[in-house]
């Protein structure tokens, strides 16, 4: 699969990671972090605009992302009874999220975009509650600018090192511990200045 999305990319440029990554968002059995690696990787082979591949990137996520808000918001406190999302909405994932969203509102959502597991059941609870659109959007944008913008330089700037690590394993190591910390810091900043502070999801 790993060499299929690289093919892809390489095959269709910013059509094909734009995409992938909103079948990512809502639930294809895809790495994100491979598919925006990749996209750098073949930024820099291909002569392609690193900053242009950033950007698709960018809204590809941001697209993903908002699918699973918006299926959130049309199922409401059904999204938790739904048969197709009890694998995702665990109840430790739901009490999780739910603490979460009552300590740093809308900012859970940031900090959700850093925490592979716990992405789709944080879109599809803040959807299923009473934070607005645009509040989501403002937090996911914010996260997904790290996830486009530096994951797609690391690509560009590392190529094939960076995919060859990536299938090695060795970013759950050093990525993980970039992504928590920079998810930490962020979180409590924005708690800081008082977040975007909603309700909690039912």
């Amino acid at each position: 699969m790993d060499e299929q999305v690289v093919t892809w990319i390489a095959a269709f440029s910013y059509p094909a990671v734009f995409l992938l990554l909103v079948l990512c968002g809502v639930g294809a059995p895809l790495s994100e972090e491979l598919v925006v690696i990749s996209g750098g990787v073949i930024a820099a082979r291909s002569g392609a605009n690193p900053v242009l591949m950033m950007a698709v990137a960018w809204l590809g996520i941001l697209v993903g992302d908002s699918l699973l808000f918006h299926l959130g918001r049309t199922l409401g406190p059904r999204v938790l009874q739904h048969p197709k999302l009890r694998r995702v909405l665990t109840p430790r994932r739901v009490h999780t999220v739910q603490q979460r969203f009552s300590r740093l509102g809308a900012g859970a959502v940031l900090l959700a975009r850093f925490l592979p597991g716990f992405r789709a059941p944080s879109f599809l609870l803040s959807g299923a509650s009473a934070i607005p659109y645009r509040r989501f959007l403002l937090a996911d944008g914010i996260g997904a600018v790290f996830s486009a913008g530096v994951v797609t330089w690391l690509g560009y700037r590392f190529g094939a090192r960076i995919l060859a690590d990536l299938r090695g394993g060795l970013h759950w190591v050093l990525g993980g511990v970039l992504v928590l910390g920079a998810g930490w810091l962020v979180a409590r900043w924005w708690r800081r200045r008082g977040g975007l502070g909603v309700p909690a999801p039912p």
